[in-house]
């Protein structure tokens, strides 16, 4: 039952980081963004569910958290590396942030099902991580408009994968 709560805060944690990180600055339609890259996640998730419980599922599960601690540092790195200006962390030419994103997502879907969890849980997860990531992106929205510290509030997200990388050690 622990392990249930603390996947399920995980997955709202991921999702309020999405929501952060696609909030910074971008050149879409932040409804239309949200749902394309929830849509991405949420596949790559339920992919990596299946072939998990089809491959993986001999493999412990102190070496999926230990992955997907060094994949959260790796993304906070990568996107710290990435960011624009002009562009935010998600510019419109490039495929790579889009690539690890899924391939994020796809290793917590291993993790999910290495763990045993049910795949009915995945209809429970989807609307708590849709609604995670419209809170982020409100959370960053708010953020933008109540301080005015644009150099500081970029790293906001960042903030949020490394916190993700902290948490995952419980």
């Amino acid at each position: 039952m622990v392990q249930f709560f603390l996947f399920f805060i995980f997955i709202s944690l991921a999702g309020m980081a999405i929501g952060a990180l696609a909030t910074v600055k971008i050149w879409y339609s932040l409804p239309v963004f949200l749902m394309v890259s929830g849509a991405v996640c949420f596949i790559s998730f339920w992919l990596g569910i299946i072939i998990g419980a089809a491959f993986f599922s001999w493999l412990p599960v102190f070496f999926t958290k230990f992955f997907i601690i060094l994949f959260c540092l790796g993304l906070a790195f990568f996107f710290f590396r990435q960011f624009h200006p002009s562009y935010g962390y998600f510019p419109y030419r490039g495929w790579l942030h889009w690539v690890l994103l899924a391939a994020f997502f796809f290793i917590i879907g291993i993790d999910f099902a290495i763990i045993g969890f049910s795949a009915w849980f995945l209809f429970l997860f989807l609307p708590v991580f849709a609604g995670m990531l419209f809170l982020g992106a409100l959370l960053m929205w708010k953020l933008k408009m109540l301080f005015r510290l644009g150099a500081v509030l970029i790293y906001v997200p960042l903030f949020f994968f490394i916190f993700l990388a902290l948490f995952k050690l419980v």
